[in-house]
Order: C-alpha cells, then sequence, then structure tokens
C-alpha cells in the first residue's frame, strides 16, 4: 500500500457516504431510520470498500484494517466531553469537524457525512461515518467507524509517477489500438512507462485502469436502484458479461455478497 492507494480508499468512502446521506435525507422514511440502522448500514459500506481494496491487492489481505462502529450523541449546546475522557479528544474532533461543514449546508439536511484523521509515526487511523441530527430535540448523533492503517511507504508527491495518474484519467482503450500507441503519443518511452507503472500502480497499467472502474461499481450496486446491466453501461463496460467476469471470474468478488442499500430505503 501507498499513499495514492490510501488517497483513493477515503476518496471514495466520503463520496459513497455522502450518496448515503443523500438517499436518507430524500426518503419519506427518514424519521423511522434509528442510529443502530445507519451504523449497521454504513458499517457495510466500510467494510465493502476496505474488502475491494484488499481483494485489488490495494491493501494488505492479512490485515484487520476495520477496528469498531460506535454512536456518540449529544445535545448541540454540550462543549465539555471529559464524562468519557478515554474517547473525549476523538469526540471533539469529530464534534468540531461537523461544526466546520454544519454551517454550509441546508437546513433540511438531517444526514451529514464525517470524516477525520489522526496520524502518528506509526499509522494512521480513520474515522468516517455519518451525523444524524434529530430535528424536533436538538440532538446530534456521531455514527463513526474507526479505521487503522499503518504509515504508507511511497508518497504520491514523488513527481516521477505524477504523470501516471494524469494518463490514467484520460486514457480510453476505444480511442487507440494499443496500450502502446496511447503512451506513445504522449511523447513518453513506453520501456520507461511499464517500468514506472509496475513501480507506482504494483501492477500493470491496463490491469490498474480495470480496477480503477471496478470502485465506482461497488457503489453504484450498494447506493443506487440500477440494474446490473444498467450499471454496467453507466460506468463504460459494453456490455454486462464483461462486468460479470471482472468481478466474479478475475477477482472473485460475487455481486450477490454486496447489499443493495438503496433498493431497502
Amino acid at each position: 500500500m501507498n499513499t495514492y492507494h490510501l488517497d483513493l480508499l477515503q476518496k471514495h468512502l466520503k463520496k459513497s457516504l455522502e450518496r448515503y446521506c443523500q438517499l436518507c435525507d430524500f426518503s419519506s422514511d427518514r424519521q423511522y431510520y434509528s442510529n443502530e440502522i445507519i451504523l449497521s448500514q454504513t458499517k457495510e459500506i466500510v467494510l465493502q470498500y476496505i474488502h475491494l481494496f484488499q481483494t485489488l491487492n490495494f491493501l494488505d489481505r492479512q490485515t484487520e484494517y476495520y477496528q469498531h462502529g460506535f454512536i456518540f450523541t449529544y445535545k448541540e449546546t454540550d462543549e465539555d466531553f471529559t464524562s468519557n475522557p478515554d474517547c473525549a479528544d476523538i469526540m471533539k474532533l469529530l464534534t468540531d469537524s461537523y461544526q466546520r461543514i454544519a454551517g454550509s449546508v441546508s437546513k433540511d439536511r438531517f444526514f451529514l457525512p464525517i470524516h477525520v484523521q489522526r496520524i502518528s509515526s506509526e499509522e494512521i487511523q480513520i474515522f468516517i461515518g455519518v451525523v444524524t441530527k434529530d430535528q424536533h430535540h436538538f440532538t446530534i448523533s456521531i455514527v463513526t467507524h474507526q479505521t487503522v492503517y499503518p504509515r504508507p511507504y511511497a508518497s504520491i508527491g514523488n513527481n516521477r509517477y505524477r504523470y501516471l495518474l494524469k494518463m490514467m484519467e484520460t486514457y480510453d482503450p476505444d480511442d487507440y489500438a494499443t496500450l502502446k500507441t496511447f503512451v506513445n503519443s504522449k511523447g513518453i518511452s513506453y520501456h520507461q512507462f511499464r517500468k514506472d507503472s509496475f513501480s507506482f500502480f504494483e501492477s500493470p497499467f491496463y490491469h490498474h485502469y480495470l480496477k480503477i472502474k471496478m470502485i465506482p461499481v461497488l457503489e453504484d450496486i450498494m447506493l443506487s436502484t440500477l440494474s446490473y446491466k444498467e450499471i454496467a453501461y453507466k460506468n463504460g463496460f459494453s456490455n454486462y458479461y464483461q462486468l460479470y467476469i471482472l468481478f466474479h471470474r478475475t477477482y472473485h468478488f460475487p455481486f450477490h455478497r454486496i447489499l443493495r442499500i438503496a433498493l431497502q430505503k
């Protein structure tokens, strides 16, 4: 794992939790969503992303990254968390993060994503979850999940590899006969390109391109009501079978193990 993989995980988790919050806000049953339901469903989202990233070899398969989930409820006027000194510091981080975003969103929003980090010399702790606001009792519930990662060994700040990310964003196999044609059109040595791809992505460029295409598919399966065929076309696959082969046979990440949360709303 390098910082690129960890940044990618956080980016997609934050995006999915924002979409989850919108689903909750727009649901006619939102007043019935208990903190326990939110905890269960958001845990499923976090675990599915971690599992997918482990399956794609972006994260170590043997490491337990997920620590635990918890619910913390307080009144908007509360400022003192010393009643629980063991978690007072992280509670303050989470509530401060909520206060920073609360003023910039519509008062009609009762579910907001939240994300904070604590970084030490040995590990990165990431707390990600959902803030729910009780519209009648002026209380805030923070439903969050703690995940812990070892400090990555490589940095995206290394300019030598930055060009690979730009190429990953612009590459479309339908526009070029071969990957080599695409690379040569950018005036880049194909030999050096292959070496850099292995060094940074830890896999060939095209294999990584397919892995990246799989990540938004996971979000659509969990958080949309689209059919699998519609999800395939939305995410740039030529047909459903191509998507099925990639998930089920290449990476053994079958659809039936992914909870379709939006269909339960």
